[in-house]
């Protein structure tokens, strides 16, 4: 199964607000599940994450030594993750995508990498662009809304 975290569902794995146990529990479970899980993320949710990671400790939310943690294991799990190469049709793909379902710009090219990546399940906390995902055959999973549905799950299980 492969497996697409976007940036906004992704930082709820190292930053607590809504949905974060859901995150933490169901990549914590698709990683000791099975080896062939694959985690696949967008070239630009490195530099998304370090942002949120990076205002988190300017703003108070982390201390130094939570910041200093945080980006370690970070990096670590970055390395872990399948990022798809970015060339030309990967970018003016993504502007198709921003113009077809109004996402802002990083969102269209976070929908854009995860086809590319031929991903079954999209994980992210942003309702249009889960919509937009819906839109074009993932299933799709917003940890704020609770638990995954294991009959979605199952069904792609099936088709593989």
């Amino acid at each position: 199964m492969i497996i697409f975290l976007d940036t906004s569902a992704w930082i709820k794995s190292y930053i607590e607000e809504d949905g974060s146990a859901e995150v933490q529990n169901f990549m914590s479970d698709k990683s000791s599940q099975n080896r062939e899980n694959k985690f696949v993320a967008s070239a630009v949710t490195y530099a998304e994450m370090i942002a949120t990671f990076k205002r988190g400790l300017k703003g108070g939310r982390l201390t130094e030594d939570e910041y200093n943690r945080i980006i370690l294991d970070f990096k670590n799990k970055w390395d872990d993750f399948y990022i798809p190469e970015v060339d030309h049709e990967h970018i003016e793909q993504s502007g198709k995508y921003a113009e077809k379902y109004a996402l802002k710009g990083c969102d269209a090219f976070q929908l854009s990498s995860a086809i590319v990546s031929h991903a079954n399940i999209f994980v992210c906390s942003d309702n249009d662009l889960i919509n937009a995902a819906k839109d074009n055959g993932f299933i799709a999973w917003n940890p704020i809304n609770g638990e995954f549905a294991k009959t979605a799950e199952k069904s792609v299980l099936k088709e593989k």
